[in-house]
């Protein structure tokens, strides 16, 4: 740094005699000066070498100098700032703290960094860039009583240019910081076990409505880089001695592009993971018919291996041919057997078909996540914060002033010890491996809904660029917990509505929408009837069809009773299924919604209860007679009748309709009466439990027909917060978020995609178990890309 001082000695005079001779918390300055001014008159010089890039100073740009001495002033680099209200987790984090006996004096230019020779930048936003347009902010802390004018000579004979030794020299309280846009470069972990549940619909290679049965290790991890494109800020700041902050943030847009996106771009680490996975995957699409041939320590690939290469040669019984046919048939591959030479090679694209779906499927999950967290990140939201030694910051000074925080990340995960480090926020979350994902995240803190009895979050997150068009976000989520439904009882539900390009005036129609719905149950040992029960969420839901049911219920029967189970229940979806079902949903269906009423009648054994299609058999009429009756009759403060008129209305369903009283007659005597202080089981009860249907139902409806409203006639996004609230009456008790999921399900159903368009999955994980079983009944027309 000598040359640098030695090229920039003039500097301290020119900028002091600027400034006012007072104490630095007398006056508010900014003192603004002309680069090219001062590279004129050589204060600035033209260029200066650093370390494999040039720093040229924007002769049409300015310098300016500002002090930073009490609450309320407000540092637009965010870095100066008071501390966020505890109710804001989304606003920003300064790194230096306002409302102390300390102020801080701000020197700050613009500049351009262009690549030295046989040098690169690879943090260029394209190819076609050559050159990288950056802000330069030094902030020096002083005692509010220093003398600004005196502070200003002291601290500009030593300006810091972002070099890797102006780190060492940070004073405690001092900071820089680099502002930019360009390529940023990140590294995410996360598990095997978090990918597959939203994924597997994707990979459901099979003909028809076949059950797969996927199982993963728990403990198996996966490792990307992900890339985007934007404005960000890194900063150096100096919290205590031996210690450097690193944080790296969002920062207002300076791209003019509105069509432009972030160009998210991910990259898979590690190939031998992918690999153990394809396996575990190939293995499930294969099914359970294989198990009859299996030998001791073979795997099912490995068999299926075998058969193919025997029946190719005509070299296998009539036991093997039938299996194998049978395996094919599932398979969408030549069951008949009508081309056995040609067999090897269709097995061969077949697994390349699944490997290439499988890379594809992970890269959309981890970046349609990664994404989702993103764009919920404010303007000067913190991306990463991490408190390391000096010499650690120095080691990866570069690579972060690159945009790439990959390297440190990998020292963090790989190499650090725990005290070497402190990570105090990586996307919303102070872990590096992502886990428990809820909603269309990858698991950045958003189990914590799952932590609470009833949690609301409703926030619009907004970026906006230098030409004033902004990118939104809104972040709906609700968390509730329900115990009536026992373990099962508690679930969260994300409306995703985000923008990936800035618009001048948004409006509904510039959004991408989605849906997710999470039912979980906490661990427990589980009776037979919890286990029907919770199979039967997944029926409800339209997750399995009744008849894969029991076999689900067989492969958890082993563990019921002696280890506590753990089970997951998700549907999710995304833009284009949400699209095609909201025209769907734009009138008040009695018949429609009486079916899904009567489907989310709780299980039980007795004929009437057993199966969804069983339970609409008998209560769909019902429910449409009850809910007809509170049209016209119901009470006008709570749009209900009483729990003995429901029964009354039961009771004449259970005597005079032939299918009732056929299906039902186990359960005539307790349907036909209403007991007050009852449980949650019969017609009335769960009238009783769960109040006010028919008010929910219509509310949905009306948040569809507000939602389609607001999309074709472009209104503003601000409608959002209303269709939320109109949509979430029907999960707000237990009872009715399956009443809603059956609904989703039936009216998906007639989507051009139909089910195949919805990712839905059971997930089942036993307690010291290092494996999960994910469960889907898939919707496949059979092999996807085969000639």
């Amino acid at each position: 740094m000598k040359v640098v001082n030695k090229l920039l000695e003039k500097l301290p005079e020119v900028v002091a005699e600027k400034i006012p001779d007072v104490k630095l918390q007398d006056q508010d300055i900014k003192v603004t000066v002309a680069q090219g001014a001062l590279t004129a008159e050589k204060v600035l010089p033209p260029k200066l070498a650093m370390h494999g890039i040039t720093l040229s100073f924007e002769t049409h740009g300015e310098a300016t100098v500002r002090n930073f001495n009490s609450p309320g002033d407000v540092d637009e680099n965010g870095i100066v700032g008071e501390t966020a209200a505890e109710s804001s987790e989304l606003g920003p984090r300064p790194q230096l703290l306002l409302g102390t006996e300390t102020g801080w004096m701000r020197y700050q230019v613009a500049a351009r960094v262009k690549a030295a020779v046989s040098a690169s930048l690879s943090f260029l936003a394209s190819e076609q860039q050559t050159e990288l347009s950056v802000v330069l902010s030094d902030y020096r802390a002083h005692p509010l009583g220093r003398n600004m004018r005196e502070a200003a000579l002291t601290d500009l004979s030593e300006l810091r240019l972002m070099q890797a030794t102006d780190l060492a020299k940070l004073g405690l309280g001092d900071a820089v910081a680099w502002q930019a846009r360009g390529s940023l470069q990140t590294r995410l972990e996360l598990n095997w076990a978090d990918v597959f549940p939203s994924n597997l619909n994707r990979l459901g290679f099979l003909r028809g409505s076949e059950l797969l049965a996927l199982k993963t290790s728990v403990k198996a991890g996966l490792s990307a880089r992900v890339s985007l494109t934007d404005d960000y800020q890194l900063s150096f700041t100096r919290p205590r001695t031996g210690r450097i902050q690193v944080a790296v943030r969002k920062v207002k847009s300076h791209e003019q592009t509105l069509s432009a996106g972030l160009g998210i771009q991910v990259e898979l680490l590690d190939p031998a993971a992918m690999k153990a996975q394809l396996g575990q995957l190939l293995e499930a699409l294969l099914g359970p018919v294989l198990r009859e041939l299996l030998k001791k320590g073979q795997s099912a690939l490995e068999l299926m291996d075998g058969l193919v290469e025997k029946a190719s040669k005509a070299k296998f019984d009539e036991n093997q041919k039938r299996v194998l046919g049978m395996v094919l048939e599932r398979l969408g591959i030549d069951p008949q057997l009508s081309d056995p030479a040609n067999l090897p090679q269709a097995w061969a694209d077949f697994k390349a078909r699944v490997a290439e779906a499988l890379e594809n499927a992970v890269r959309s999950h981890i970046a349609d996540g990664f994404q989702y967290e993103y764009l919920r990140l404010n303007e000067a939201s913190t991306l990463l914060e991490v408190v390391v030694e000096d010499v650690t910051a120095m080691r990866f000074h570069e690579s972060l002033l690159k945009g790439n925080l990959v390297e440190l990340l990998k020292w963090m995960k790989t190499s650090a010890q725990p005290s070497e480090f402190e990570l105090r926020n990586y996307l919303h979350s102070t872990t590096l491996t992502r886990q428990q994902a809820v909603g269309f995240s990858l698991g950045f803190g958003s189990f914590e809904l799952l932590k609470s009895r009833d949690v609301k979050r409703q926030a619009w997150v907004t970026q906006e660029n230098f030409q004033g068009a902004r990118r939104m976000a809104f972040l709906g989520r609700r968390g509730y917990e329900d115990k009536l439904l026992g373990n099962r009882g508690q679930w969260a539900v994300d409306l995703k509505a985000d923008m990936t390009r800035f618009a001048p005036a948004p409006v509904a129609t510039d959004f991408d929408y989605g849906l997710h719905l999470l039912q979980w149950g906490r661990q427990k040992k589980l009776t037979r009837k919890e286990l029907q029960m919770a199979v039967d969420d997944a029926v409800v839901w339209g997750v399995l069809d009744t008849k894969d049911a029991a076999s689900v219920v067989s492969w958890m029967q082993e563990d019921a009773g002696k280890h506590p189970i753990e089970t997951r229940l998700e549907v999710k979806l995304a833009d284009d299924t949400f699209r095609a079902l909201v025209p769907r949903i734009q009138e008040f269906d009695l018949a429609r919604f009486s079916r899904a009423l009567a489907r989310a009648m709780p299980w039980s054994d007795q004929t009437a209860r057993a199966s969804p299609e069983f339970r609409r058999a008998v209560y769909a009429p019902i429910w449409e007679a009850y809910l007809r009756e509170v049209q016209s009759q119901g009470s006008l403060m709570l749009n209900d009748l009483s729990p003995s008129r429901a029964a009354q209305i039961a009771k004449a369903f259970f005597q005079r309709d032939a299918t009732v009283r056929e299906l039902g007659k186990d359960l005539q005597l307790i349907e036909s009466e209403w007991r007050p202080g009852g449980g949650n089981f019969t017609f009335a009860e769960i009238i009783h439990k769960n109040p006010n249907s028919l008010v929910r139902c219509r509310e949905f409806v009306s948040g569809m027909v507000r939602l389609r409203r607001a999309i074709d006639e472009r209104k503003a996004p601000d409608e959002l917060r209303t269709v939320f609230g109109e949509l979430e009456g029907m999960w707000s008790t237990g009872f009715h978020l399956r009443a809603g999921a059956a609904l989703l399900a039936e009216v998906a159903q007639s989507t051009p995609m139909g089910l195949a368009g919805v990712e839905r999955t059971l997930t089942v994980r036993v307690a010291d178990s290092e494996e999960q079983l994910v469960f889907s009944t898939t919707r496949g027309t059979g092999n996807p890309g085969a000639p």
